[in-house]
């Protein structure tokens, strides 16, 4: 259980900071939200994430009644949620291509292919005129050695499965993304 909460907590703690935007304010609610699974049955809880994103979602309701915001303002930010992490995956899918044409070149083609064209890796394979376990490796790698790129540049926050939720421009990258 307590790993599950070590790779809940990161990503339900931006969840609430994204919608709360104040970082004091976003710990304490995370904090009670764990608080609340800690003094829950939680052994009858079938999915614990499931279960904390919807305390989450009611405990920043309550923080805005409480703060008296209405309510109609708390429920758009919600509709809006799905458009923001979409957003956030729009804007940083723009700065791919630079990445992409940084790599080697016998990656390029495979990986903007693969990556922006979302060809599949047969497709890929009989395009190229290629072996497809070939091109399946160089999928792979060129995967590994773009998210170093992009690590390089960028902060990027996951999910609990993978997914991009926000991401952050480091200083030091002088890229045009």
């Amino acid at each position: 259980m307590e790993k599950e909460i070590e790779q809940l907590y990161k990503p339900l703690y931006y969840y609430i900071k994204k919608r709360i935007n104040n970082q004091l304010d976003a710990e304490d609610l995370t904090q009670e939200v764990f608080l609340k699974l800690y003094n829950s049955k939680s052994d009858k809880v079938e999915n614990v994430k499931s279960w904390l994103y919807a305390i989450a979602k009611n405990s920043i309701i309550d923080y805005y009644r409480k703060k008296k915001h209405f309510t109609e303002e708390v429920e758009d930010i919600f509709i809006q949620e799905e458009l923001s992490i979409e957003d956030a995956v729009n804007e940083l899918s723009h700065c791919i291509t630079p990445f992409i044409n940084q790599l080697p070149k016998d990656y390029i083609s495979i990986m903007k292919l693969s990556e922006i064209e979302n060809f599949s890796q047969k497709e890929i394979a009989e395009n190229l005129d290629l072996n497809y376990t070939t091109v399946r490796s160089k999928i792979q790698r060129g995967r590994v050695k773009l998210k170093e790129l992009i690590s390089n540049c960028c902060t990027v926050i996951q999910g609990g499965k993978g997914g991009i939720i926000d991401f952050k421009k480091n200083e030091n990258c002088n890229k045009n993304c």
